[in-house]
């Protein structure tokens, strides 16, 4: 054979070629390794030495006295800081109603100065028989007389607010109050009274002129509604004119031959169901 030995040998060298590379690259580990595991053992002893650092720095401190008691300060430290700031708030509040206190007796001295000064004024008022509300108590007696031949008495007083009240009363024949006045009948005409009352003691003054009154002849009878439109043409002859509401089943009866309740120039409208003519407005609802 052409190769005959030659092919063993080359294999046998290339086995011990292999053999030789894996024996140097296993001495080359086994010192790399020698190597990482002193680096191991030296990390490990510097970990423990951390470690034992760090409990010992724990354990002082989480257990020494000096800073439980540095604890136990701080917090009674931030109580006080809490407890004072509430304090003080306590003390601008206190300060605060002293004033307040001091501003009410100030004010209530001076209401009951006050009052007393209405009562007195009341009471002067009530007797000058000159005064403005003599003169309003006066009228208003004319008017409730001429309408129902009743007496009738306006008065004031002043209430425990300091405030006043005025009462009306009807009176009977001796002069005594009765509780015809409670009605809803005669509380409306007592209105009406006091109204015009007040309006005719302003005359010539810088004050309304005129009066309205809805359903001004509900309930009375037709004598009384005829005295009450008397006194308000009266008083619209003085200068003071009332707007007054009324349907035609409130209007006083006449005789066929006597003429209308009201002239026509006394009108001023006429409200029906019968078209926009009728309506306030002349407009559709």
């Amino acid at each position: 054979m052409l190769f005959s030995g030659k092919i063993k040998k080359d294999f046998d060298q290339l086995i011990t070629f292999n053999k030789s590379i894996t024996e140097e690259r296993e001495k080359y580990l086994m010192s790399e390794k020698s190597e990482i595991a002193s680096q191991i053992s030296e990390i490990n002893r510097e970990l423990n030495a951390f470690g034992k650092n760090r409990s010992d720095t724990l354990s002082f401190l989480s257990e020494t006295e000096v800073f439980n008691k540095y604890k136990e300060l701080s917090n009674e430290l931030v109580s006080l800081r809490t407890d004072i700031e509430k304090l003080e708030r306590q003390k601008k509040h206190l300060h605060r109603l002293q004033e307040l206190k001091a501003k009410i007796r100030s004010l209530s001295e001076e209401c009951n100065h006050l009052q007393s000064e209405i009562e007195n004024s009341v009471k002067q008022q009530d007797s000058d028989k000159t005064s403005l509300f003599s003169q309003i108590r006066l009228h208003f007696d004319e008017i409730v007389y001429e309408v129902i031949n009743r007496r009738a008495l306006l008065s004031v007083l002043s209430n425990k607010e300091g405030h006043l009240e005025f009462k009306a009363e009807i009176l009977n024949e001796f002069s005594k109050p009765t509780s015809a006045d409670t009605g809803h009948t005669y509380r409306k005409l007592l209105c009406i009274a006091f109204d015009l009352s007040v309006l005719r003691a302003h005359l010539g003054n810088k004050f309304p002129h005129f009066a309205f009154h809805d359903g001004v002849f509900e309930s009375l009878d037709d004598r009384k509604k005829e005295n009450l439109l008397t006194v308000i043409r009266r008083y619209t002859d003085m200068g003071i004119q009332s707007i007054i509401t009324l349907i035609d089943s409130d209007l006083p009866l006449t005789e066929e031959k006597e003429p209308p309740v009201f002239d026509e120039s006394e009108i001023v409208l006429r409200l029906h169901d019968e078209g926009e003519k009728g309506l306030l407005f002349k407009m559709q609802a």
